[in-house]
């Protein structure tokens, strides 16, 4: 499938899109330079501060080292410097690392999500904001120094654009409102965007399921054309597996056929299962110090090989003068029974195939295909035993070997640029709820009593002292008193849902935007 021909830029002057793409494990940057009346370009940045090699890598790891004094002493692409583990010890640095989990909603029964300790906890004195905040910061640098040096005249042409860049900030797809938020202020505290309204709106949301699927499609993926069928992306990630379902209503656009649903179960969660495993088995012996070494080796190589239940894993740990036959080490490598591994990807597994088990339930249109991407999605023994599972149902299951390593960072800007995706469906029910108050005199209201309960009031705040009241007198009372007429506009076009209230004056509609965290409000300047 080919997405549609891009539009040029409609703007009165240059302008630069933004995009973060922080994922628990890895993270991502890409761009675009919008010059008005010309075709925009997706970019990557391919080159990161203390990279050995010079282009090529378009994610770093998610990792930050804080030395004593709660400095950021390495970040990103820093933290893969040779010998940077002996440095960190001996300087008593903390590694901040899987922080970006600190800010999943609390989990629910049918999110598949482990216990909340099995999370690394975050550096001493350090809230998950300013990590996040010390990392965005980080990112914008990287941008910055890219640009500068890759674009003719970067220097001049960086200082042209930085006070007024707008940014897209992924995340996975059970996030909402709340994680917005917080990622706003951490982008706040970055120094990125000013703390005010103005400055706020300059950030804006995509989820990483949706990114997936624009990436995918922006690089050649082929989706078929039936209207009457959808597609599931599966976007097996570090930490959450993101799962979305979408129908191609013609050459360009797609629209939602289900809720899109987030699982805290992605590569990350196979890693604490081992790291556990490998605790409790080496607990005692003389190699119980090295199983920090033993949790990197399997996360960075071993995991991503295991295939088959004939095969052992092995792990190359210490000196091949180690050995311990009862404990499976010879020559400094442990083995592990493949069954015993299999135990580590099992929940996962089972997660993946319940999840797109909900998606053919719930979705509008029949799934007819599955695409699994993503970074854990290279695991062979995933992807044989989701296909396995769910191919018996009639559904094709597809891993397409160029978008395993997807840039959900592209995707972000895509989502910006394309308006690919024309319907969304809601995540909730929004409506009014009615109580009638509780009123010890009313006789009708005495025998009721014990059911009684207090309700916490919800909704959305906003200042409507622009909205002309109407002057009423009531003969009844002979009291005057005054009426304010106003409906509460819910938009669902975007990813992050909004809110406005509408009213009337003189005739002509006016809707001020509202902030459903804040309660901030501000003009709108025409139209939606």
């Amino acid at each position: 499938m080919s997405t549609r021909t891009r539009e040029t830029y409609g703007g009165a002057s240059r302008r630069l899109l933004l995009a973060f793409d922080i994922g628990t494990t890895f993270s991502g940057i890409s761009y675009s330079i919008l010059e008005p009346g010309q075709v925009p370009e997706i970019l990557p940045v391919t080159r990161f501060p203390s990279q050995e090699r010079v282009g090529g890598d378009t994610k770093v790891p998610t990792v930050i080292y804080y030395d004593k004094t709660g400095k950021p002493s390495a970040i990103g692409a820093e933290t893969l410097v040779e010998g940077i583990e002996a440095d960190a010890l001996e300087k008593g640095w903390t590694k901040a690392y899987w922080f970006k989990l600190h800010l999943r909603p609390q989990p629910t029964k049918d999110s598949c999500a482990e216990g909340s300790d099995a999370v690394p906890p975050l550096p001493p004195n350090k809230t998950i904001i300013q990590v996040l905040a010390d990392y965005i910061r980080y990112l914008h640098q990287c941008s910055k120094t890219y640009i500068q040096e890759t674009h003719y005249h970067g220097q001049a042409l960086w200082e042209s654009l930085e006070h007024d860049i707008v940014y897209v900030l992924t995340h996975p797809n059970g996030w909402g409102g709340a994680q917005q938020a917080q990622m706003r202020e951490a982008a706040s505290l970055a120094g990125i965007i000013p703390n005010t309204d103005q400055g706020f709106s300059r950030i804006t949301f995509v989820t990483e399921g949706e990114a997936s699927l624009l990436f995918c499609l922006s690089s050649g993926l082929k989706i078929a054309g039936d209207k009457a069928a959808g597609v599931t992306i599966v976007d097996a990630g570090g930490g959450t597996i993101d799962v979305s379902s979408y129908r191609k209503i013609n050459d360009s656009s797609f629209e939602e056929i289900s809720i899109p649903r987030c699982y805290f179960q992605g590569a990350s969660y196979v890693t604490m299962r081992a790291e556990k495993y490998f605790k409790d088995f080496l607990s005692g012996s003389r190699f119980q110090d090295d199983v920090p070494t033993i949790v990197g080796r399997f996360d960075r190589n071993a995991k991503h090989i295991f295939r088959t239940t004939y095969d052992p894993l092995h792990i190359q740990f210490a000196s091949h003068r180690e050995r311990d036959p009862e404990l499976n080490i010879r020559a400094g490598r442990l083995t592990i029974a493949a069954d015993v591994v299999a135990k580590f990807f099992e929940p996962s597994v089972s997660c993946i195939v319940e999840a797109i088990k909900v998606q053919l339930r719930e979705a509008h249109y029949p799934i007819k295909s599955v695409f699994l991407v993503g970074g854990f999605s290279a695991s062979s023994w995933l992807y044989d035993k989701v296909k396995e599972a769910i191919e018996p149902l009639g559904i094709t299951v597809t891993r397409p070997d160029s978008h395993i390593n997807k840039a959900v960072s592209n995707g972000a800007i895509s989502h910006s640029l394309d308006q690919t995706i024309k319907a969304r469906i809601s995540k909730l029910t929004y409506g009014i709820k009615v109580f009638t108050k509780y009123d010890p005199c009313n006789p009708t209201h005495k025998p009721r009593g014990h059911l009684a309960i207090p309700h916490p009031v919800h909704g959305v705040k906003a200042d409507t002292s622009s909205v002309k009241p109407q002057v009423l007198y009531s003969e009844k009372t002979k009291v005057r008193y005054y009426k304010v007429e106003y409906d509460i506009v819910l938009l669902f076009g975007l990813t992050e849902l909004k809110a406005q209230i509408a009213y009337l004056e003189n005739g002509i509609e006016k809707r001020y935007v509202v902030d459903l965290i804040t309660g901030s409000t501000s003009m709108l300047t025409g139209g939606w």
